[in-house]
């Protein structure tokens, strides 16, 4: 006769297994991805980048460090043989730059495509297999509907997803679980978070570590 579980054990098991439920303010670590600095994972709601969920990310100008800010965590992916894809980049990616990142430029794909930059996106994600994807998409392009589709595509595995909007673009309404303001200079604010950490402020110097004293500041958003 098999053994009786309890309601609590088999809560126990779902929570081990499921390591994309969301645990009110318990962060899970399973469930995000280093950013590759210790100090901006502390400060971050789900102590890394999210897996599986959309980051948007609003650079105030072209160049503003978007690209500087996840390339710790891309060179880690491609360590480990996942795939990076960069999807419709305003200019074309630096190689040499991004080899002395240590990123592995055999496992970045590159998809030059603008008109149709989410549905490729969308056809990445679905196969499961990139280990994070980084979209430009045109303002146009960019609405509720679609980043909705573009959410759900990357519920199909454990990708890291950021839509980097073009500078100026207003952002539709969205299930992004976060969404960060990139300043010239290393200032990153949280103006939208899945965990309510909005208003908040970091600043990466020079070395890339973070100040901590800036992510206490409020500012209004």
């Amino acid at each position: 006769m098999p053994a009786s579980i309890s309601s609590s054990d088999s809560l126990q098991q779902l929570l081990t297994e499921r390591t994309d439920l969301w645990r009110g303010r318990q962060r899970c670590a399973a469930a995000a991805i280093p950013t590759g600095r210790a100090a901006l994972d502390a400060c971050l709601p789900d102590g890394g980048w999210p897996r599986g969920r959309l980051v948007e990310l609003l650079p105030e100008r072209p160049g503003s460090g978007e690209l500087e800010l996840l390339l710790p965590m891309l060179a880690e992916q491609t360590r480990q043989g996942r795939p990076v894809l960069f999807i419709a980049p305003p200019l074309v990616p630096c190689p040499q730059r991004l080899s002395n990142a240590g990123l592995d430029l055999t496992r970045l794909v590159v998809v030059r495509e603008r008109k149709h930059a989410l549905w490729c996106a969308e056809q990445a994600l679905k196969s499961g297999l990139c280990g994070a994807l980084v979209a430009w998409p045109e303002g146009r392009a960019l609405n509720e509907r679609a980043l909705r589709r573009l959410q759900l595509s990357g519920e199909h595995g454990s990708a890291a997803l950021f839509v980097c909007y073009p500078p100026g673009c207003a952002p539709p309404p969205s299930l992004a679980s976060l969404r960060l303001g990139i300043l010239p200079g290393g200032e990153i604010r949280v103006l939208r978070s899945r965990q309510g950490a909005a208003g908040s402020a970091i600043r990466l110097g020079a070395s890339n570590v973070v100040t901590l004293e800036a992510y206490r500041r409020t500012t209004t958003v």
